[in-house]
């Protein structure tokens, strides 16, 4: 998996942190961090372990207090590796002191309905709000916005 460097866009005020074929992950600095994962395409499983692995790291060093995930180009996960993300993601971020969830909902029927259970599932269980948004400027105001 080969890394870009870090980059900082002038137009959306976002700092690129990590970047794959299949993912990038963003960060927004505003009255508290914010990372937003933009799904790209299909990623097998093996890259979709590593980067939610990566994806904690980036939370814990610069302190993550939300979360936005572009799903929309994201296709069917398994259903193994959706519990494994929500357990280190979701249930990760709570405990890190995060405080809002913000997703944006794959076009892909199967993916949409795996991440709609599994946050019902999970997200109970921690001290995040989560909130669906069907575009990602909505999504970004709401997570990025003052608590």
């Amino acid at each position: 998996m080969k890394l870009r460097p870090r980059s900082r866009s002038l137009l959306s005020c976002m700092e690129t942190l990590y970047s794959t074929p299949y993912l990038h992950i963003f960060l927004h600095r505003t009255t508290h961090q914010t990372l937003e994962l933009q799904w790209l395409d299909f990623v097998p499983s093996t890259d979709f372990r590593a980067s939610m692995t990566e994806l904690m790291g980036l939370a814990r060093q610069h302190k993550a207090q939300a979360l936005i995930a572009d799903n929309r180009l994201l296709r069917a996960l398994r259903q193994a590796d959706l519990q494994w993300s929500g357990e280190l993601v979701l249930q990760g971020l709570s405990g890190l002191g995060g405080r809002r969830f913000a997703a944006v909902e794959s076009r892909d029927a199967m993916n949409r309905m795996g991440i709609n259970a599994l946050l019902t599932q999970v997200i109970p269980n921690t001290q995040l709000l989560s909130q669906f948004f069907t575009t990602i400027e909505e999504a970004r105001a709401w997570a990025t916005s003052p608590f």
